[in-house]
């Protein structure tokens, strides 16, 4: 309670003029000049703390400064010197000495209308927080960016046998960086970054066990070890029922049989040794009829692999089947032509097919999607290419994608490929059977009749805790259960405004890690991934500075200058240790 300032001044004076009248009545008479100034020094200090005096300082009440993460206190004091007129100085988000707290900036433009521009200091502000703020003038002040990952990506869910590949940008201002991918419980690759931003990387891993995993990016700042989580889901290999269907005997069809059904896959098989008269043979499959092709049949089959002059001798009503295969039931379709059969077919061949030498069929190397690093297939390939139209997307190629040998497109519910690489088995027999293995799983994978999966789609793609995370079930999955959050009453289910029939929830976790999900309805699960606030921290200082810069840029606004005063308090410690050292003095000098 602050006692009026004529008690206190009154009070002060009958203090001081009894503490003088006990200095002047003591016979020593040494050192009374100290005690009289020391009597009065305390006494002055005494009456300032129980009422502080204000001093009135005059503000820019058009321009403000505002503090965020990792400012520069040198930025700062060197801002405001170079501004005529000394603006407030908020925080928000960081502890800052003499700053305004901001909690919200709805409420900030509410208390601070005069403010027309805002300073903005540190690593800047992020999208949902600078719309609030979007009639200032915006002026960044950005700090530099830690080392760190700016950009990272990499594949969430792989086949096992697959390598998990992390590209990304990194940035080290001070110096270069060994960048580690640590996963299965050590540094299973590494690459130097040079110091400078901007910079590329890329690591790779193969896992040898399926499962869900976090990998981690990892290196040394200093005397602490940075990470970055890398969450990969790694699934066995799914099982295919494959149909071949071949004009006549061959060993692409016998390496390929063989290589397929010792993967567990199901492969039947339909050779032609004469007019109409067919040899069948069926791997990991319930024995059945192959010699017509009917819809009951290929309902059993994920994809039908056979040759251009296989297809010509199908009848009119085995290729109606096919196509109605492939458009009500998503089955896969792969047609490889030779040098001289390469030609647009109908629905099974509807390509551009480019005539790119006059020579005979030349070994050339083949890449495809997900093709192992420093490895090399070389197979015998005609003297044309496939122009990827519209809608097709390139399986393999020769020298780039746009040279390709392997493509594919939707029908329908399935797929349709067309393939220029006749065959494949001298890989094999070249000993590199893994290789041989992947180009056939890239394709069959593909191709495929769409798996029957029922999981929920996650927004944002980085889920962090103590956000909102939102879930949508894909499929027919209803009644979604989420396990892992920790969190009681967090879920909710509203109605999605995209899709009205289906039900999108809300989920607050506050752990991170795996969280599973559940269909109660058809059993049907999912899985994602919710990440660490200190997680990715350099990439969302990066977000944040180009939503600042981009605000700054469109931001523009005829600045009227006005001023403010405010009353503020001085500081008290200084007054509180003068009284000390003085009564101090006063014991000490009478003791003497």
């Amino acid at each position: 309670m602050n006692l009026p300032l004529p008690l206190v001044l009154s009070l002060a004076l009958l203090l001081g003029a009894w503490l003088t009248w006990l200095a002047l009545r003591r016979a020593d008479r040494r050192r009374l000049v100290g005690r009289l100034v020391a009597s009065w020094v305390a006494v002055a200090c005494l009456a300032l703390l129980v009422s502080p005096p204000k001093i009135t300082r005059t503000y820019s009440a058009s321009e403000a400064i505002l503090l965020t993460e990792g400012y520069s206190p040198d930025t700062l004091q060197a801002l405001l010197n170079r501004l005529q007129a000394k603006p407030q100085v908020f925080s928000f988000e960081t502890e800052a000495q003499q700053a305004i707290p901001v909690k919200d900036f709805a409420a900030f433009r509410q208390q601070h209308p005069a403010v027309q521009t805002l300073h903005v200091l540190g690593h800047g502000l992020a999208e949902e927080e600078l719309a609030s703020v979007s009639t200032l003038r915006l002026v960044p002040h950005l700090s530099p960016l830690p080392a760190g990952v700016l950009s990272a990506s990499w594949p969430k869910k792989i086949t096992l046998g697959e390598p998990v590949q992390v590209q990304g940008i990194f940035t080290s201002p001070e110096k270069p960086v060994i960048l580690y991918l640590q996963a299965a419980g050590g540094n299973r690759d590494s690459v130097e970054v040079k110091k400078g931003a901007g910079q590329t990387f890329q690591l790779g891993f193969t896992p040898k066990t399926s499962g869900r995993f976090v990998y981690r990016l990892q290196w040394q700042e200093g005397d602490s070890l940075r990470r970055e989580a890398i969450p990969v889901i790694v699934e066995e290999p799914r099982l295919l029922n494959v149909l071949l269907l071949s004009s006549a005997p061959s060993f692409e069809v016998k390496f390929l049989k063989n290589a397929l059904a010792e993967q567990g896959h199901g492969v039947a098989v339909r050779q032609e040794v004469s007019q109409n008269i067919y040899q069948t043979e069926t791997i990991n499959l319930s024995k059945q009829s192959l010699n017509r092709l009917t819809p009951a049949l290929l309902q059993n089959f994920d994809v039908v692999l056979l040759e251009e002059a296989t297809l010509q001798d199908l009848s009119a009503q085995e290729k109606q089947a096919l196509q109605q295969a492939v458009r009500q039931q998503g089955l896969g379709i792969l047609t490889s032509f030779s040098q001289n059969s390469a030609k647009p077919v109908p629905f099974f061949a509807e390509a551009s097919f480019r005539q790119i030498s006059e020579k005979q069929p030349l070994n050339a190397p083949v890449r495809w999607k997900g093709q192992r690093p420093n490895t090399s297939a070389v197979f015998a390939l005609p003297s044309v290419i496939l122009q990827a139209q519209e809608g097709q997307q390139v399986l393999a190629w020769e020298q780039s994608p746009q040279q390709a040998v392997v493509v594919h497109a939707r029908k329908g519910m399935g797929q349709v490929g067309i393939s220029l690489v006749p065959e494949t088995f001298p890989l094999a027999l070249e000993g590199k059977e893994a290789l041989y293995r992947q180009y056939w799983a890239t394709l069959l994978s593909a191709l495929a009749k769409p798996a029957r999966e029922i999981g929920v789609a996650v927004a944002p793609v980085r889920p962090q805790i103590d956000a909102p995370v939102f879930l949508q079930p894909t499929g027919q999955a209803e009644n979604l259960q989420v396990t892992g959050h920790e969190t009681a009453g967090s879920f909710r289910a509203n109605t999605s405004a995209l899709m009205p029939q289906r039900e999108e929830y809300i989920l607050w976790p506050a752990k991170a890690g795996w969280h599973a999900t559940s269909s109660v309805e058809d059993g049907g699960t999912g899985s994602y991934y919710v990440y660490a606030s200190t997680d990715w921290q350099t990439q969302k200082y990066l977000e944040k500075r180009l939503a600042l810069q981009k605000a700054a840029q469109t931001s523009s606004i005829a600045e009227t200058p006005a001023r403010i005063t405010q009353e503020e308090e001085i500081y008290l410690w200084p007054l509180g240790l003068l009284l000390l050292l003085s009564l101090a003095f006063l014991w000490l000098e009478e003791k003497i």
